[in-house]
């Protein structure tokens, strides 16, 4: 209940204090908010810090994926083709208005690889779509290893969600470091401390989900 309390002639209604059960529940509310905001904090330092970066030497593999999303993931993929770095490439996730010859019409010095060893894909509209487009064509072909190539900060989870649907496919990372990351002052935008933690908000997404439906597998819930 209210109490009043009188001083120097001055009396004022008192609200009462929340009881103590109360506080203890607040105050383990703001240590909870406080250990998972530092957790998400370490897991990103740690995610931006450890994405994978272009090998030395172009890898060598039985074929190629390139994950739409940048013109410059698919003319380093047509680059490790015409090198044979890899027999066959797959473009996975193109838009569906989007051609062959509209693709040839953006890459004019690749005609003989898009005449002879480049497959398209239409199918897939977000990374697990590209992960079983991309397993039914190299299991479809036999293929035993494959280079995956798209943007650095996005191949963990490339990977992640490929190797969930590609078991017995040596997947080997190509990452392509978008311009957004290397121009100067990148890391002080907010547009890419934006792009960045959704990117690592996807990830922790994809390993809940795939490792639940493991766990669900194995125990046969």
């Amino acid at each position: 209940m209210p109490r009043q309390v009188r001083y120097w002639g001055v009396s004022e209604t008192l609200s009462p204090r929340p009881p103590r059960r109360r506080r203890r529940w607040l105050l383990g509310i703001v240590k909870l908010t406080v250990i998972l905001f530092a957790a998400f904090a370490g897991g990103f330092a740690a995610f931006v810090t450890t994405l994978p970066t272009r090998p030395r030497e172009a890898p060598l593999a039985d074929a190629i994926v390139v994950l739409t999303g940048g013109d410059d993931r698919i003319d380093a993929a047509l680059s490790l083709l015409e090198t044979g770095h890899g027999s066959r490439l797959l473009i996975s996730g193109l838009h569906e208005a989007t051609s062959r010859a509209a693709l040839r019409a953006q890459h004019p010095n690749s005609n003989a690889a898009f005449d002879c060893c480049v497959d398209l894909g239409w199918y897939a509209q977000n990374t697990p779509g590209n992960a079983a487009e991309a397993a039914q064509w190299a299991k479809a072909k036999g293929f035993r290893s494959v280079i995956v190539v798209t943007a650095s900060y996005h191949m963990p989870r490339a990977l992640l969600e490929l190797g969930s649907q590609m078991e017995g496919i040596a997947l080997i990372p190509y990452p392509i470091m978008p311009g957004a990351l290397t121009r100067a002052g990148a890391w002080r935008d907010p547009a890419t401390l934006k792009l960045m933690a959704g990117e690592y908000v996807k990830y922790i997404a994809a390993q809940a989900r795939i490792g639940g439906g493991k766990l669900i597998a194995m125990t046969g819930l």
